[in-house]
């Protein structure tokens, strides 16, 4: 029999050599859906996501274009939700109805790592596809993360002791897109305005780009913090190379130490920006007196011809 899968257990490196590609797509679904959970959701209490994945596949490629969520069923045993299968086969003939190419490749949820229960909603699948894959999308991911949160298992039999036992393996992805979905792609990552609105969103897109790279500078230099504070109470070993790097990037920084020269430099930028705002006060003041101006000679012109015309 095939024991429960826990967390991180029983998990490989695959060796079956797919070209996975994945769209940017079902990233934003799986996203969105999580997202909205969350919002409906009651303050600190968890949220976790499923759905399904589809797309096509020829061969050894497999192409994830699509996703779909899907309604999940508690059991009364105890041993966690279930997928509502005629709901599920329901929605995949409606889709499809539009994309007859696509078939379901597998399903995902939204957690830090495999959960214990996943294997037995990976098995009850299995009556859909083969080989179902599982996608994992970590929702909160560390502040230093460089990669994407997202990881793909595909399904692979083993036997163990002469019995096959269903095993999750580790599969790498490529991530891939068509024109349309680039376009969706940039209209999500930018700030979206129009009319007047558009240099607002402009500042705002380029303050965003700002506080994030502040704090993500800010989580670094806490990093640095908390290992010399580690060093310092002897909790980890001594890294010379890294003690030396940290005082040549302390050293790269003497502006912040120099008699004045730090003060004069903000001085004098903070002075630039605020001549800029007072010319361009002094300017928007010059345009309205000139426009009043303007209607005053209109009035008086008119004023002066009536009297003209009735004094001769």
């Amino acid at each position: 029999r095939e024991r429960a899968l826990g967390p991180c257990e029983d998990i490989m490196e695959s060796a079956a050599g797919l070209s996975i590609s994945l769209h940017p797509l079902v990233i934003m679904n799986v996203s969105e859906h999580f997202t909205r959970q969350r919002a409906r959701s009651p303050p600190g209490a968890p949220v976790r996501v499923f759905g399904c994945l589809i797309g096509s596949l020829q061969g050894r490629t497999v192409d994830i274009a699509n996703s779909f969520e899907v309604k999940m069923m508690p059991e009364g045993d105890g041993r966690g939700p279930a997928f509502d299968l005629p709901y599920l086969k329901l929605r995949l003939d409606q889709y499809k109805q539009v994309f007859p190419t696509y078939d379901l490749l597998g399903w995902y949820s939204t957690a830090p790592e495999v959960q214990e229960g996943d294997l037995a909603l990976h098995r009850s699948l299995c009556e859909l596809n083969e080989s179902p894959m599982y996608l994992v999308l970590d929702p909160n991911p560390g502040p230093l993360a460089q990669d994407l949160p997202i990881v793909v298992y595909e399904s692979e039999v083993h036997l163990v002791n002469d019995n096959p036992m269903l095993k999750l393996t580790k599969a790498g992805y490529k991530i891939d897109s068509v024109d349309s979905e680039r376009v969706s792609v940039d209209h999500v990552a930018s700030v979206s305005g129009a009319g007047d609105a558009s240099e607002a969103a402009t500042i705002v897109a380029h303050l965003g780009g700002q506080h994030s790279a502040v704090t993500m500078l800010s989580d670094r230099i806490k990093v640095l913090q908390l290992y010399l504070a580690a060093v310092q109470h002897a909790t980890v070993p001594v890294d010379h190379a890294a003690l030396r790097q940290i005082k040549s990037l302390c050293k790269s920084l003497p502006a912040m130490t120099a008699q004045g020269r730090f003060a004069d430099d903000f001085l004098a930028d903070y002075n630039d920006t605020l001549l800029v705002s007072y010319l361009a006060t002094i300017t928007q003041g010059t345009g309205t007196i000139n426009d009043v101006i303007e209607k005053f000679h209109v009035a008086f012109d008119k004023h002066m011809r009536r009297s003209r015309g009735t004094f001769f």
